[in-house]
């Protein structure tokens, strides 16, 4: 570890793996410079597709989640119309913030476009709490509805999806919060924090599980719907031929077969533990027919006939730079063959298979566009971690977002002066997200989903100036909201001995809840649990950061609630307000025997210390693939030893906001500081600097600067 003190803090550089750092550049091109902070931070290798690609082919499927098979034939029961049969009528009961919105939005559109002509949407609305409750249980048995879904909650309604069932209404629920010791008596669960679930990642959002029941519904109606395939590759070696098999069903891969055959031996294929494949009725695909058959011939006989297919036509037609090149040659050049370690041929084959199968259909790429738009913008909002398939799905998300976006975002992107500039993670964080969740924290939710689900160019103007007149609303709420606190925020805090502040007052509407506890705890420090009284229910929100744990620390007091869940930085719970004086004596008492992780000596930990080639060149590739940024992706810091400031002044009233000129490498470059803490005179002195690289967007044309994080005097 390489350290380089500064007056208040130090610099902490983790070493490198060259073994590690060598084969990364080789395998996937990555420069040494990118190559060695991918090392640096940790990142495993079979990861890195995550970062290199964005294509819906390398997100997982669906259909390694069994209940989502049991989600598709209810689904299709409920729009059954055959024998004269009458649609069934379908609620969809989502949550009030973004992510639950957009999973509402996503289930919503896909039924429609399914051809559901009975379905309703359904959210918490003025006071009403987090999930199901006997209320609008009780609601939703008396309209009619016999199928409901739930989205982006359900997973703990344990009684009240009891209810339902008891009263004739079956209930899918999709979810992504963690599940009590038992599960809903519901037709299908999909929550990939359900254990045994099957499904290979468990921090989607429930937008994100939204989509993939989407996308799911939306394959049933293709022919590749339960389809089984068996892939074929016949490869010659040194006088030998082997031979590999891969079934897929659903495009999902549930089994691999190999044998090696010498060539003029001869060798039953009642012996070769590939009969199951070459014997049984599934279609076997291959590429170049003539060449795999011959192969086959040789490791087999003449006597043996093997039906097989030729996808190349379908291949070529899809994929023209495709035509004419041995899978050999494909191989050499294959995206998805270099994030596996099978044999590359086969990998290449089922790579485009895949690949071709998906693009054959709009349904599950161009027509699916808006949906991956919704699955990343509630994924960002419900600041889900950024890694696995969720950089997929941001990356993409944020692309579509900026090249094509849905008439549903135009009039709000062009509000917010995001027209024509390529979106990131802070974009949306700090200018979308905050106008989608002000519905639903002043209660009224629908408007929200209301803009999300319209085609209509009036009515899209009328939302979305509805929306921000109703964020400056709340934001004004928020302000009135935290001044009537600060005091009781002091005291709290001295009670726990500065451990946690816990806010309890009746005055504080339960949509505003979660902003208030974020507020406090970014202002104080500490994790902040607010409480809110709705009729005779405790509804509150918490909120903190590393390394406290909010939906585990909830965990401890799960025995007082009614319903609790969440994630690790943002958690929430609903209790009877009978039990509200014992939990906060509890967690105070509670808070007494906790100890935090003792602070080590402050310092930043940065990607690389730059010598002057690399703030040239380098940084600024390495920019563009480690995003997008966000959790657990958080933005590249890098240490200049030694530059000169050519400039410095405040800008505005605030003494906290610089603009500087840095000279470093033959180049003069743009600079701010947004919590200048050095009043100093930096003019013409000599500087270490920490800063994050970024690109300032103005008028259609993007000026690399630096964002500085801290400048320390060296002179």
């Amino acid at each position: 570890m390489v350290k380089d003190k500064f007056k208040y803090m130090k610099i902490s550089l983790k070493s490198c793996d060259s073994e590690r750092v060598n084969s990364l550049c080789e395998r996937y091109g990555l420069s040494v410079f990118s190559s060695c902070i991918y090392n640096r931070r940790e990142i495993e290798e079979d990861k890195i597709k995550y970062y290199l690609e964005d294509d819906i082919i390398y997100q997982h499927s669906p259909f390694s989640v069994d209940d989502v098979y049991s989600a598709i034939e209810r689904i299709d029961e409920a729009l059954d119309e055959t024998d004269g049969r009458k649609q069934e009528k379908i609620t969809i009961y989502g949550d009030r913030d973004v992510d639950g919105i957009t999973s509402t939005a996503i289930i919503y559109k896909t039924l429609k476009k399914l051809g559901a002509k009975s379905v309703e949407t359904r959210l918490p609305v003025d006071d009403e709490g987090y999930g199901l409750s006997d209320k609008i249980v009780d609601e939703i048995i008396e309209s009619g509805t016999t199928l409901v879904i739930t989205v982006d909650n359900g997973i703990s309604a344990i009684e009240e999806i009891k209810k339902l069932e008891k009263n004739g209404v079956s209930v899918i629920v999709l979810d992504h919060h963690l599940p009590l010791e038992q599960l809903p008596p519901s037709e299908a669960i999909f929550d990939p924090k359900v254990e045994g679930s099957g499904y290979p990642f468990s921090d989607l959002a429930g937008c994100g599980v939204a989509a993939k029941l989407s996308w799911a519904l939306n394959f049933s109606r293709t022919p590749l719907w339960n389809s089984s395939v068996i892939l074929l590759h016949a490869e010659p070696g040194n006088g030998t031929i082997r031979i590999s098999g891969v079934r897929l069903e659903n495009l999902m891969e549930v089994e691999r077969c190999y044998d090696e055959f010498v060539e003029g031996e001869k060798i039953s294929i009642y012996s070769s533990p590939l009969l199951s494949f070459l014997s049984s009725n599934t279609p076997i695909v291959v590429l170049d027919k003539d060449t795999e058959l011959n192969l086959l011939k040789k490791a087999f006989g003449k006597g043996v006939d093997i039906s097989i297919e030729d996808f190349r036509p379908n291949l070529e037609k899809i994929m023209p730079s495709c035509r004419g090149k041995s899978l050999f040659e494909l191989s050499l050049r294959s995206r998805g063959a270099r994030y596996s370690d099978g044999p590359k041929e086969l990998e290449t084959l089922i790579s485009l298979f895949r690949s071709v199968s998906i693009y054959s259909f709009d349904s599950l790429t161009k027509d699916y566009e808006e949906i991956m738009i919704l699955e990343a913008i509630g994924t960002i909002a419900d600041l889900m971690p950024l890694r696995d398939e969720n950089r997929l799905i941001v990356k993409k998300g944020l692309k579509l977002l900026s090249s094509k976006p849905p008439l549903c975002f135009s009039y709000l992107l062009s509000r917010q002066n995001l027209i024509g500039k390529p979106l990131s993670v802070s974009n949306v964080s700090y200018k979308i997200t905050p106008i989608l969740n002000a519905s639903g924290r002043m209660g009224k939710p629908d408007i929200a989903l209301s803009l999300l689900l319209s085609n209509s160019d009036d009515e899209i103007v009328r939302l979305t100036d509805s929306l921000i007149a109703l964020n400056s609303e709340r934001q004004k709420s928020e302000e009135d909201a935290f001044k009537s606190v600060s005091e009781k925020a002091t005291e709290s805090l001295k009670r726990s001995d500065g451990k946690i502040i816990i806010i309890d007052d009746e005055k504080i509407s339960r949509g505003l809840t979660g902003s208030i506890a974020s507020k406090l705890s970014n202002e104080y420090g500490v994790p902040c649990l607010v409480l809110a009284l709705v009729e005779d229910t405790i509804s509150g929100s918490l909120r903190c950061f590393d390394p406290f744990n909010a939906r585990d620390f909830l965990s401890n007091f799960d025995y007082l609630f009614e319903d609790y869940g969440g994630h690790k930085y943002a958690a929430g719970l609903r209790m009877d307000k009978s039990k509200k004086d014992e939990f906060i004596s509890l967690l105070y008492s509670y808070m007494e025997t906790f100890e935090e992780e003792e602070e080590n000596e402050k310092t930043i930990e940065v990607d690389a210390i730059l010598d002057e080639k690399d703030l040239e060149n380098d940084v600024w590739s390495s920019l563009n693939f480690f995003s997008p940024y966000g959790q657990e992706s958080p933005e590249l810091k890098f240490y200049i030893p030694s530059a000169i400031v050519r400039e410095a002044y405040h800008v505005g009233n605030s003494d906290k906001f610089m603009r500087l000129s840095i000279e470093y490498g033959g180049y003069i470059w743009p600079s701010v500081w947004w919590n200048a803490s050095n009043n100093e005179s930096l003019l013409g002195r000599n500087v270490s600097i920490v800063f994050t690289p970024e690109v300032n967007w103005w008028k259609g044309q993007g000026k690399e600067q630096l964002n500085i994080i801290a400048i320390e005097p060296i002179d």
